[in-house]
């Protein structure tokens, strides 16, 4: 079972992952892209990702290379319209339903950097949110939460929503195993 507060911070990672690609994508967009865009940079910057604050530079970042990918039509096709985008809305369940190749759902996940955002440190922020974090204790987490492991986490996210990472009992285990190496930074309880 993964805490409880890791499962808010699953829906954030999938946000911040559904709203960018890798390097390569183009931030420019159609015509049929722009009220998108224009909808997902307002409620980034108006909203955040879960309890992350998204700056405008982010959000302006993010949200074109992220409806490059998922592309107007294929939105459209799975009754995703602009006003849908709202970050409080459940984004990362209407995500789920856009067919994603494997390699898009790498872009989306890769493009963080991009951005100038670091979903380790995120995740790593919304978990111990109210916490008095030591130096120390963040940087067993940093250790602890591999690269891989956020990717996994991430990947499972975009294509099956933030509740299949509970179920998943692989991906549950590795990231209970990773957040048990440091003892005191996060409440594992749930409690």
């Amino acid at each position: 079972m993964v805490p409880r507060v890791v499962l808010p911070m699953l829906a954030v990672v999938v946000l911040l992952a559904a709203a960018c690609t890798h390097k390569g994508t183009s931030d420019k967009v159609t015509v049929e892209s722009k009220p998108y865009v224009a909808a997902l940079v307002r409620d980034l910057v108006g909203h955040g990702v879960g309890d992350i604050e998204v700056s405008g530079t982010q959000a302006r970042c993010l949200a074109p290379r992220w409806v490059n990918v998922l592309q107007p039509t294929r939105l459209e096709a799975a009754g995703i319209e602009p006003s849908a985008l709202a970050a409080d809305a459940g984004m990362d369940a209407k995500a789920a339903k856009v067919p994603l190749t494997d390699a898009e759902i790498g872009k989306l996940v890769d493009a963080f950097g991009d951005c100038d955002m670091d979903l380790k440190a995120a995740y790593i922020d919304h978990a111990t949110a109210g916490a008095t974090l030591s130096d120390d204790d963040r940087s067993c987490l940093t250790d602890a939460l591999s690269d891989d492991l956020i990717r996994r986490i991430t990947t499972v996210e975009v294509t099956k929503g933030a509740a299949a990472v509970d179920r998943d009992a692989t991906l549950s285990s590795d990231l209970f195993t990773a957040l048990s190496a440091c003892p005191g930074a996060i409440a594992l309880d749930g409690g």
